[in-house]
């Protein structure tokens, strides 16, 4: 049990398999795992990632891919709604890992067979949740109860929507604040930023919307995922906006961190309720201010934090955006990034899942 406290850990990652672990990320699921897997190598764990074909960049040695990259043409949009189709692929993981000896299972996936298959492993598993409700992993949980392994989740928000048979643990997402950090604002007039996918959950059209009432120019980041809602709601907005408002597509880190901690305000524009909001954390690390609007996680993390305007999501939120913006240029950039750094440390986060793994081997060994 002691080997448990002290020495490095076996450690398998599963990646949910619609998109590569690979910059620029498909969304915050992705950088999560990406980050954890870094963090956890940097400690000297040995860490093996199951993750889609393409996963490379920052996420390195890559041991065993057997999932498929996303399906068709990768324009998938997920959540709400999203299921992994791969079931054959996370059984050919889950046989694997029946005989490979690690201590603990880490799964990030959006499939239910790894909580169907739980109990083949001698290793603990944890699944932790980023999204709402998936049907067949509740149906999973419900029918295996705790021999489903241990569950996480990001949030309380994201926990609510879950019937967890055993209890679970909420460990809310960090940012690198060695990486998102601030940096002198340029001297320009005031932008704003949004950056995230291009879907209507995330309704970038609202975000658009409000900076040109506001006066502001806009620029917008991120990967299409939904063509539909991109050629009919945000590209003819685009067009009207001209010069107004830039669209940079799925950018990198190196190109993203300047863009954001360049921005006067980031606009976070969920329409549904959104799980934990990464890409708020890494404004609030960069020092910049967010106006945003109050769903799900949002609400719950980033109620009363320094930097933060949070506005009621009606029926039409531009006006109440918008009138946002103004006071949201006032706000302290140096308080703003300290007190981030103080809530959403990765570094805190990872302590606390390496202390939370090491008591359940402890526990389990017992």
């Amino acid at each position: 049990m002691d080997a448990y406290r002290d020495q490095p850990l076996d450690i398998a990652v599963i990646a949910p398999s619609r998109f590569p672990i690979s910059e620029p990320y498909a969304g915050g699921l992705e950088v999560v795992v990406a980050k954890e897997v870094r963090a956890l190598r940097e400690r000297g764990h040995r860490v093996s990632l199951f993750a889609a074909a393409g996963s490379d960049g920052h996420v390195r040695s890559v041991e065993f891919t057997v999932m498929a990259a996303a399906s068709g043409s990768g324009d998938i949009s997920y959540p709400p709604g999203g299921v992994e189709a791969d079931a054959a692929e996370f059984h050919l993981v889950m046989d694997h890992l029946a005989v490979s000896g690690v201590d603990v299972v880490l799964n990030h996936s959006l499939s239910h067979v790894p909580l169907e298959r739980a109990a083949d492993l001698d290793a603990v598993m944890i699944t932790t949740m980023h999204c709402p409700r998936v049907d067949p992993m509740q149906d999973a949980l419900d029918r295996h109860g705790a021999a489903a392994g241990r569950v996480m989740a990001v949030s309380r928000s994201v926990l609510g929507s879950w019937r967890i048979p055993q209890g679970a643990d909420v460990v809310l997402n960090g940012v690198e604040t060695r990486i998102w950090r601030p940096r002198p604002l340029p001297e320009r007039p005031p932008r704003a930023v949004w950056c995230g996918r291009i879907v209507p959950e995330k309704a970038p059209h609202l975000a658009i919307d409000a900076a040109l009432a506001a006066g502001l120019t806009l620029d917008l980041a991120g990967r299409i995922g939904d063509p539909d809602y991109m050629s009919t709601v945000v590209a003819p907005r685009l067009r009207d906006a001209g010069d107004a408002v830039r669209f940079h597509g799925a950018l990198g880190r190196d190109a993203l961190v300047p863009l954001v901690a360049g921005a006067s305000v980031a606009l976070v524009t969920p329409c549904w309720e959104e799980p934990f909001g990464l890409t708020a954390v890494e404004a609030l690390a960069c020092g910049t201010p967010v106006v945003a609007l109050a769903r799900g996680g949002i609400r719950e993390i980033l109620s009363g934090q320094p930097g933060v305007i949070l506005v009621e999501a009606g029926r039409d939120p531009v006006p109440a955006l918008a009138a946002a913006i103004p006071a949201a240029l006032t706000l302290d950039r140096v308080a703003t990034a300290r007190a981030a750094a103080a809530a959403f440390s990765h570094e805190a986060r990872i302590d606390r899942l390496e202390g939370h793994l090491r008591d359940l081997l402890v526990g389990a060994a017992s």
